[in-house]
């Protein structure tokens, strides 16, 4: 069931993110192999954000289904504790917890590595497109662009320019030769000896500017992906987060506690599958049967899971401000084990309570 409630959690997050994608590179010029590659690199990151709900999910499932077939009732009358009843899921939520480790000390920094490298050459390969001489393009549908031709030492000859993205003013920029140059990672056009027409279409004004030299942005014209250097921090293994803490902040443009506070979270993050199915599990053990179901049950356990979630955030806040107090990142899991172990607490009173009146029913 865990397997089937992943593939539904992931089918629908990944639809969201997909869908988004899709329009992006389509809009590029990018191929569907394209498209299917970059989907592809962004499931692992998914993965640990799902795998507790699904956790969640199943040991719910499997649960209220014994419950209901009377099965876990059988159980608990031929001397099973609620303990050791939840012993099963604690092994299902450890190897779900082993298997995120895994993801997410190896497979989620491999894969942000390639889609990294794999963003700058489609940045790469869409600045090149508009240095395609002979032909008129359109990095955006309100921008048309045109060069005659390219010589042998890099010089751009015979540049048009037709700029219409402001609705009141037609822009039309004319060059017999320019070069592209970047600034701070922006492809930056210089042009030489050109001339400038702006045509004002609300007032019917029209000038003419000649320059000698003109710059000319083209970072508006999203041919590039903008790449920042903060998402190189999650593309380091763990373990270069731990030996080179300074190098990694320096390389990434973030503070050393920021690296830290990514490192714990891998370890942490996958635990919180294992406090998932824990809670799931504990929440439909107390509680007398009702007819209506196990809807409070399961709403409690829900909540439950929220607090956890929210405290983690703080938590992660917390660390930030306090200049690298680790510790306070691991509150919210060690709430997740006290809560599963008050519920437990309760369960067995309430199964030894039931038992002692059935003891003295037969008395």
């Amino acid at each position: 069931m865990f397997g089937f409630f992943s593939l539904i959690l992931l089918f629908i997050y990944w639809i969201n993110k997909a869908i988004a994608l899709f329009d992006k590179l389509i809009s590029d010029g990018q191929t569907l192999l394209v498209f299917l590659e970059f989907s592809i690199l962004t499931i692992p990151p998914i993965i640990p954000i799902i795998a507790p709900l699904a956790a969640f999910s199943a040991s719910i499932f499997v649960t209220n289904r014994l419950k209901n077939d009377s099965e876990l009732t059988i159980m608990q009358a031929t001397g099973f504790s609620p303990v050791r009843l939840s012993l099963a899921i604690f092994m299902f939520g450890l190897l779900v917890t082993v298997i995120l480790l895994i993801v997410s000390h190896y497979l989620i920094p491999k894969s942000n590595n390639i889609l990294l490298k794999r963003q700058s050459e489609i940045a790469a390969s869409l600045n090149a497109k508009l240095l395609r001489a002979g032909s008129f393009i359109h990095p955006k549908s309100d921008i048309t662009f045109y060069i005659g031709g390219i010589s042998s030492s890099g010089i751009i000859e015979d540049v048009f320019v037709l700029d219409e993205r402001n609705k009141n003013q037609e822009i039309i920029i004319t060059s017999k030769s320019g070069y592209l140059i970047t600034n701070n990672n922006n492809p930056i056009f210089v042009l030489k000896n050109g001339i400038i027409q702006n045509y004002d279409t609300e007032n019917k004004n029209f000038s003419t500017i000649h320059f000698q030299d003109l710059s000319y942005d083209l970072t508006d014209w999203s041919v590039k992906e903008q790449l920042s250097k903060e998402k190189l921090l999650f593309t380091y293994s763990s373990v270069e987060l731990l030996k080179d803490t300074e190098l990694v902040s320096k390389l990434s443009n973030t503070s050393q506690t920021k690296v830290l506070e990514e490192l714990h979270s891998r370890i942490l993050t996958p635990f919180l599958a294992l406090i998932a199915a824990l809670i799931g599990f504990s929440a439909l053990m107390i509680g007398e049967y009702s007819r209506f179901g196990t809807s409070k049950q399961i709403s409690a356990g829900i909540g439950i899971l929220i607090f956890i979630k929210i405290s983690e955030s703080y938590a992660n806040e917390l660390m930030l401000k306090s200049d690298g107090n680790w510790l306070v990142l691991y509150l919210p899991i060690l709430f997740g084990f006290t809560i599963f172990g008050f519920i437990m607490l309760i369960a067995s009173n309430q199964k030894l309570s039931i038992n002692n009146k059935l003891e003295s029913r037969n008395i």
